[in-house]
């Protein structure tokens, strides 16, 4: 093997929806050299809503194991969010997470609380991962082994809430409300007890100031397939994202949320989103969960569903402690494996559409030239460079990377208060605002440049005192910079 590995992980897959929500967890181990991990699929307790899991695995295209072979292999740490995975048959220490906002339906037809069976929890001596103290009362069985880590799902979304732009313009809502239906699975569900919602709501918003993206739990696809539910919703001008992507980024791009008793709404009460919640409540839902709590604060859709979204407002709700600390240094002792030293944060989530990562945020200054280094969170500081400064985009940089910015690229200096200036790039010209309010229109005389590069120029050239007409020195080149204020 190319990278010598000292542990090894794995994940056991049951759903679309348990891939989603453990994709979130390994991101805060996934650079780590030191650790391979394996994913694999319980072929023997097949989920009611097992369809889509392997071609969502192979989308993403992990190091995969046969059931048999995991069964067989020892491991140093096993990851599961369902309590349905046959732990038991693994060698490994195992953490198991909730698959949804916190533990918030009954099985049906009982009092035991989904996630928290009693009778499974003996099985294994697993960790179970808690997003909040009172969770514990539901729990007969585990409480020892029960660690509360906060919500990685959530606290991903915070770590993603500086794109929240870039998202509405990849859902096509730049200069419009964008509105989320998020349906859960079942007839309780918002599309369940609704089904022509879909069709209702592009009949009665104008569609030139309102954008429809409709949210289906994996469930959904599952049961039906994803060529029906397209069928389904064809005749609607509404965008569907594939189960195992972008909805995080939705919710956290709408101006208003219509849900159900499924964790979407929940998650878009976090972000401060209005919430309209859909006819039928469920009778499943745990009296004091965050589902229940919603239940009772948002409104219901009726007639006058404009009127509604125009008017509904974010309902409160105390956020759950930020994930990503607590969860790393778990998983890492769990592994007894040495933290990193870096600290603990969750990657921004991808932007819906975007084929490949991009340089985010960047470190410039001037030696004889002008020199710009990818701000990767580790590595040299260039310490060396005059004039140091840090330039982050919005739409590719991480949360920490914006707030420290010098430069903010594709957002208002407003609401950045670290900025000095800000920057837009339009083909080959860059435009910076400084705080005073004055703007600058800048290009240089050599296409091949990144116009990226004139902000830095820019901010150095103000530092100095100095017009932004001039030379500016690249490598081995002398570019002419010619600059239009307002």
């Amino acid at each position: 093997m190319t990278f010598r590995c000292e542990r090894v992980v794995l994940v056991v897959v049951r759903t679309v929806t348990a891939l989603t929500r453990l994709l979130d967890v390994v991101s805060l181990i996934a650079a780590d050299r030191r650790v391979q991990i394996l994913f694999t699929v319980d072929g023997e307790r097949a989920a009611v809503f097992g369809d889509g899991v392997r071609p969502a695995l192979a989308g993403i295209a992990p190091r995969m194991i046969p059931w048999e072979q995991a069964r067989t292999g020892r491991f140093d740490l096993v990851l599961s969010a369902s309590e349905n995975d046959g732990l038991a048959e693994i060698d490994g220490p195992a953490l198991v997470l909730p698959h949804g906002l916190g533990f918030q339906k009954f099985y049906p037809g009982g009092r035991t609380v989904a996630g928290l069976d009693p009778e499974r929890l003996k099985e294994h001596d697993r960790v179970i991962a808690l997003s909040h103290p009172g969770q514990r009362k539901w729990m007969s069985e585990g409480r020892d082994r029960a660690v509360v880590v906060g919500d990685p799902c959530w606290s991903r979304m915070r770590a993603s809430r500086h794109r929240r732009d870039t998202y509405r313009a990849a859902f096509g809502a730049e200069g419009r409300r964008l509105v989320v239906l998020a349906s859960t699975w079942g007839p309780e569900s918002l599309l369940g007890a609704a089904p022509g919602l879909p069709e209702k709501l592009v009949a009665e918003l104008p569609m030139d100031e309102y954008r429809i993206v409709a949210v289906l739990h994996p469930g959904i696809w599952a049961a039906h397939g994803p060529w029906q539910v397209r069928a389904w919703l064809a005749r609607a001008d509404v965008r569907v994202p594939a189960p195992d992507s972008d909805w995080q980024a939705a919710l956290l791009a709408a101006d208003c949320v219509i849900a159900d008793h499924g964790s979407a709404a929940g998650y878009a009460a976090l972000a401060g989103v209005p919430v309209l919640l859909g006819p039928r409540g469920s009778a499943t839902t745990v009296p004091g969960s965050i589902a229940d709590h919603l239940a009772q604060r948002c409104p219901r859709i009726g007639v006058g569903l404009r009127s509604q979204i125009d008017t509904a407002g974010p309902p409160e709700l105390e956020p759950p402690m930020e994930a990503a600390a607590p969860l790393r240094s778990l998983l890492y002792s769990l592994m007894d494996l040495a933290e990193p030293s870096s600290p603990a944060e969750f990657p921004p989530l991808p932007v819906p559409g975007d084929d490949g990562p991009t340089i985010g945020a960047w470190v410039a200054g001037e030696t004889a030239n002008i020199e710009r280094y990818p701000d990767i969170g580790f590595g040299a500081p260039h310490d060396e460079l005059s004039y140091r400064h840090t330039v982050a985009r919005v739409e590719h940089c991480t949360l920490t990377q914006a707030e420290g910015a010098t430069i903010i690229g594709g957002a208002s200096l407003d609401d950045w208060p670290r900025a000095h200036l800000s920057a837009t790039v339009d083909g080959n010209t860059c435009v910076i605002r400084t705080r005073d309010g004055h703007t600058t229109a800048l290009n240089g005389d050599d296409p091949t440049i990144d116009p990226w590069l004139l902000a830095s120029w820019a901010y150095i050239r103000l530092r100095r005192g100095e017009p932004l007409n001039g030379a500016m020195r690249l490598g081995g080149r002398v570019i002419t910079v010619r600059a239009e204020a307002d």
